[in-house]
C-alpha cells in the first residue's frame, strides 16, 4: 500500500550483471530440454523413463519449450539490458550465486545427454524387493495345501496330468472369488485352452496374476515367457533363479519388480541380469512361507534384451489377449 509522501522505487539491476545474460542462459536450458526430449524420442529411448501414456503427454512439450526458448533468446539479444519483468523475483545477483543456481539446474540435463540409457536390473530389484506373488492368498481359488513345507512340483504335475486325462477341459472352472477378479478368471479360461501358454509382455502381470490365482488348475501346463535373471541370498543358486520384469505405472521411480521362480539344473551358469526365454511347466512352491508359482524349466534360451524391457498394466487384458492372438 502506498502512503502519502512516500515513493516506491524498484532497485535497478546492476550493469555488471545485465538481465540479457539471464534470458540467454534460460533460453539455452529450455531449448536444451526440448532437444533432449526430441533426442529420446528419435532414439526410441523414452520407454526407459516413462510409461506409454505419459510419453504422449511429454511429446506435447518440445514445441512450446522451443517457442518459449525463442522468446527468451530474443529478449536476451534485443531486449533492454537493465529491466526485468517487474514480478518481484529478480535474477540472482553476483556471478557466484548465478553460477550455482544455473549449474544445479543444468546438471540433470547434462547427465541425461552424457550417461547411457539403460533399463533397471537386479541391483534395483534387490533394493525394492522382488515380488513373487500376484495376489493375496485369500482370493486364490484352490484346495488347501498339505502340511509339507514345500510342494513337490513333479508329483503335482503328474497328478494334474491324470486329472486332465480323465476330465474334459470344459469341466475345469475358473470361479472369480470377488467382483474385481472376473477379468482374471475370464483370462484364465482363455489361457487354459492353449497347449502352451505364451506370456505376452503386453499382459505379463495379468497373465501371471491369473495363473497365480488358479494355481491348482494350471499345474502341469506348458508355459513360455521371457525376462532377466535375478538372484538373492535366499535362493539355491545351483538350481533356482527368478525370472524378473519391472512393472511401470508412470516412470521408473514407481517401478515394481515382479519375478517367477525358475527351477532348472545348473541355474548358476546363467549370468545375473542376462535375458533368457524359459520354456517349461507350471508348478507351485513355497518361498519364505508364501505359496507362489514355480516353473520347472525344460529349455532355457539366452535372448537379447527386448526393445521395451518394462511391462505395463492393461486396461482390459482379455481384449488385449484376443488382439495379440489375432495378429
Amino acid at each position: 500500500m502506498n502512503h502519502p509522501g512516500y515513493t516506491v522505487t524498484k532497485a535497478p539491476v546492476t550493469k555488471s550483471h545485465p538481465i540479457q545474460w539471464h534470458n540467454l542462459i534460460r533460453a539455452l536450458w529450455i531449448g536444451g530440454l526440448a532437444v533432449y526430449i526430441i533426442h529420446l524420442n528419435t532414439t526410441d529411448s523414452l520407454h526407459y523413463y516413462l510409461a506409454p501414456t505419459m510419453q504422449r503427454l511429454l511429446l506435447c512439450c518440445p514445441v512450446p519449450f522451443l517457442f518459449i526458448a525463442a522468446i527468451m533468446a530474443w529478449h536476451g539479444l534485443f531486449g533492454n539490458s537493465q529491466l526485468h519483468c517487474d514480478c518481484e523475483h529478480p535474477p540472482p545477483s553476483g556471478w557466484g550465486r548465478s553460477s550455482l543456481m544455473y549449474g544445479l539446474i543444468a546438471i540433470p540435463l547434462v547427465l541425461g545427454f552424457l550417461l547411457p540409457d539403460q533399463a533397471l536390473g537386479s541391483s534395483m530389484a534387490s533394493q525394492k524387493g522382488m515380488s513373487r506373488t500376484y495376489g493375496p492368498p485369500e482370493i486364490r481359488r484352490k484346495e488347501p495345501l498339505s502340511d509339507t513345507v514345500e510342494l513337490d512340483i513333479k508329483d503335482l504335475s503328474k497328478k494334474t496330468a491324470n486329472v486332465e486325462s480323465s476330465v474334459p477341459a470344459t469341466k475345469v472352472q475358473f470361479v472369480p472369488p470377488d467382483e474385481y477378479s472376473r477379468e482374471f478368471a475370464k483370462l484364465a479360461e482363455k489361457l487354459y485352452a492353449e497347449s502352451v501358454i505364451k506370456v505376452y509382455p503386453e499382459i505379463f502381470s495379468e497373465t501371471l496374476g491369473s495363473i497365480d490365482m488358479f494355481q491348482r488348475q494350471f499345474a502341469g501346463k506348458a508355459i513360455s515367457l521371457t525376462g532377466f535373471v535375478y538372484r538373492d541370498k535366499s535362493m539355491e543358486h545351483e538350481s533356482h533363479f527368478a525370472l524378473g520384469r519391472f512393472l511401470v505405472m508412470c516412470c521408473p521411480a514407481d517401478a515394481a519388480p515382479f519375478g517367477v521362480m525358475i527351477h532348472v539344473p545348473n541355474a548358476d551358469s546363467y549370468p545375473t541380469d542376462s535375458w533368457v526365454q524359459i520354456d517349461g511347466t507350471i508348478g507351485s512352491a513355497q518361498v519364505n512361507g508364501e505359496d507362489t508359482i514355480e516353473i520347472r524349466a525344460t529349455k532355457v534360451t539366452p535372448v537379447d534384451q527386448p526393445s521395451t524391457p518394462y511391462i505395463y498394466t492393461s486396461a482390459n487384458s482379455v481384449v488385449t489377449y484376443d488382439e495379440l492372438q489375432n495378429k
